[in-house]
C-alpha cells in the first residue's frame, strides 16, 4: 500500500484537487440565484422586462417577459409572437402569449365578439389587481363590463371574445435564464389569429367550408398563415414603414390684378337757381349727346328725391319727389345760400350758390357743392380688376367702394371682397382655387402686379 502511494502521489493529489474543485462549483449552482428584474427598453416604443423564476421554482417552470407597448397591441392569449434584432440575446425568438392585462378602469377599449359584433367604449371593470385574460378566457363565466357609445353600461361574456383592441400590456413565457441589460431596437412578428366573422358556406354535395370576411376598416391587413413584421412607428405596431412625404403640389396663381382705383366726380352739380331752390344738372343725362348741356333738376328744401323711372332723353326731369320712408330714395337738399365772392381769376365778385346735400347712398355725412366747383368728389371711388388668366383673356370687374363682402366670378374661379382700403388705394380679396382646393386671399395694390 506504501508502494501504491509513492508511486500514485502525483495523481492521487490532482485528483483530490479537481474534487474539491467540484464541490465548489456544485454549492456555488446550487446557492441563491435571485436577481433584480432586467429590462431592455428598445427604441421603438415598447417596453420588455424580464421576470425570474422563483427560488423554489424548478428549471422546467418558465419565467415570464412582460411585453409593454405605447399603444394598444391588439394581440390575444396563444398566439405566437417572434421578437428579433433585441439584446441581450435572449429577448429573441418565438413566443406565446401567455396573459394579456386590460387597462384601466375608464379607458378605451374596442371588442370583437363571436357574432362578429365590433364593440367600442368605456371600460367599467374595477378591482384590486387590473383584470388580465388568460388561455382559458374562452372557458370562463365572467363578464366584462363597457359603458357604450350610446352612454349605457352593458356586459359582455369574457368567453365571447374574439379580439381585444386596447390592452399595452402582454406576458409571454421564457425558459431564459440570463439577466443582462443593453439597449438597442427590435421588430416584432406574430402569427395573429383573425378576430374577423367566419361565414358558412355550403355546397350541393353537403360539403362545408368556411370562408374568412375581407377585414373591416381599422384591422390589420394581415391573416393567421401570412405573418408580417410590425413595425413601431411613432409608438404604434404598423404592418409596414411610413412612406416618404409627397412633395406637395404648389399652389394655383392667384389670378388676378387691380387695373383701377380711381375717384369718381360726383353726379350732381349746381349752376343755377331760382330763389330758394337750386337747379342740379344731373351729369348722367347729357342731351343732347356731346352737347355739354345736361338735365336741370329743381330741388325743394329738405324734400327727398329719387330716380325718375320714366324718364327719357329731352323729356322731363331725372330726379322726381318721394318721402323720407321710400327705400329708394337718393338725394335731399338740406341748406341752399346764396354768396357774392370774389373771383381769384379775374378779380371780380360774382354770386356763389352753395348747396348742402345729403346723398342717402352714400354712408358720410351731408357735403358741400357750390356753383363754383367745375367737379365735386363726395368720396365715391371706381375700382377695376383683370383676370391674368390666359385662358379665359383679360375678363375684367368693376365696384364701387361699398362693395365689401360682395361675390363675383373671373376666369372659372369664385372671388369675395374682404376689404377696401380707400386710403392706400387697394383691395384685399379671397378666392376659392380648385388645384389644389384651398381658400387663397391676397391685397391687390395698382403698384405691384400679381
Amino acid at each position: 500500500m506504501k508502494k501504491f502511494l509513492e508511486a500514485n502521489y502525483e495523481k492521487i493529489a490532482v485528483g483530490m484537487s479537481l474534487l474539491v474543485l467540484g464541490i465548489f462549483a456544485l454549492l456555488s449552482l446550487l446557492g441563491d440565484d435571485r436577481r433584480e428584474s432586467e429590462s431592455f427598453r428598445g427604441e421603438n416604443g415598447a417596453t420588455l422586462v424580464k421576470k425570474e423564476r422563483h427560488q423554489k421554482e424548478s428549471e422546467e417552470t418558465p419565467g415570464v417577459i412582460i411585453l409593454e407597448t405605447k399603444t394598444p397591441h391588439g394581440l390575444m392569449p396563444e398566439e405566437l409572437v417572434i421578437i428579433d434584432g433585441a439584446e441581450p440575446e435572449f429577448f429573441n425568438g418565438n413566443f406565446t402569449v401567455e396573459t394579456i392585462l386590460f387597462p384601466k378602469k375608464d379607458t378605451k377599449v374596442t371588442l370583437l365578439l363571436s357574432d362578429g359584433n365590433i364593440i367600442s367604449g368605456i371600460l367599467k371593470q374595477s378591482g384590486a389587481k387590473p383584470l388580465e385574460l388568460t388561455k382559458e378566457w374562452r372557458t370562463e363565466s365572467g363578464f366584462l363590463k363597457l359603458r357604450t357609445e350610446d352612454g349605457k353600461d352593458q356586459d359582455f361574456r369574457i368567453a365571447a371574445l374574439e379580439q381585444v383592441w386596447g390592452s399595452t400590456v402582454l406576458k409571454i413565457a421564457t425558459h431564459n435564464d440570463e439577466g443582462e441589460e443593453s439597449e438597442g431596437d427590435f421588430a416584432i412578428q406574430t402569427y395573429q389569429q383573425r378576430g374577423a366573422v367566419a361565414e358558412k358556406s355550403e355546397s350541393t354535395s353537403s360539403a362545408k367550408w368556411v370562408e374568412s370576411s375581407s377585414p373591416k376598416d381599422g384591422e390589420p391587413s394581415y391573416d393567421l398563415f401570412t405573418p408580417p413584421v410590425l413595425y413601431v412607428v411613432n409608438g404604434r405596431l404598423e404592418t409596414s414603414l411610413p412612406e416618404d412625404a409627397k412633395p406637395e403640389k404648389p399652389p394655383e396663381a392667384f389670378g388676378l390684378r387691380l387695373t383701377a382705383f380711381e375717384k369718381v366726380p360726383y353726379r350732381f352739380r349746381i349752376r343755377s337757381w331760382i330763389g330758394k331752390s337750386p337747379y342740379l344738372e344731373d351729369l348722367r343725362h347729357e342731351f343732347p349727346p356731346s352737347s355739354g348741356r345736361f338735365v336741370r333738376n329743381k330741388l325743394e328744401l329738405r324734400v327727398p328725391y329719387k330716380e325718375n323711372p320714366n324718364y327719357k332723353p329731352g323729356y322731363g326731369e331725372s330726379l322726381i319727389p318721394t318721402n323720407v320712408e321710400d327705400t329708394n330714395k337718393m338725394v335731399m337738399v338740406d341748406a341752399f345760400v346764396v354768396q357774392q365772392v370774389r373771383d381769384p381769376k379775374t378779380g371780380g365778385v360774382r354770386s356763389v350758390g352753395r348747396v348742402l346735400i345729403k346723398d342717402f347712398r352714400l354712408l358720410g355725412k351731408p357735403f358741400e357743392i357750390n356753383s363754383f366747383m367745375d367737379e365735386t368728389h363726395a368720396g365715391q371711388y371706381r375700382i377695376s380688376v383683370e383676370s391674368t388668366s390666359k385662358e379665359s383673356g383679360a375678363e375684367k370687374f368693376t365696384f364701387d367702394q361699398n362693395s365689401t363682402n360682395t361675390s363675383f366670378r373671373l376666369a372659372m374661379r369664385e372671388y369675395k371682397i374682404l376689404k377696401i382700403d380707400l386710403v392706400k388705394s387697394r383691395v384685399n380679396l379671397e378666392k376659392k382655387a380648385l388645384d389644389p382646393p384651398e381658400l387663397q386671399s391676397e391685397w391687390l395694390s395698382l403698384l405691384v402686379d400679381k
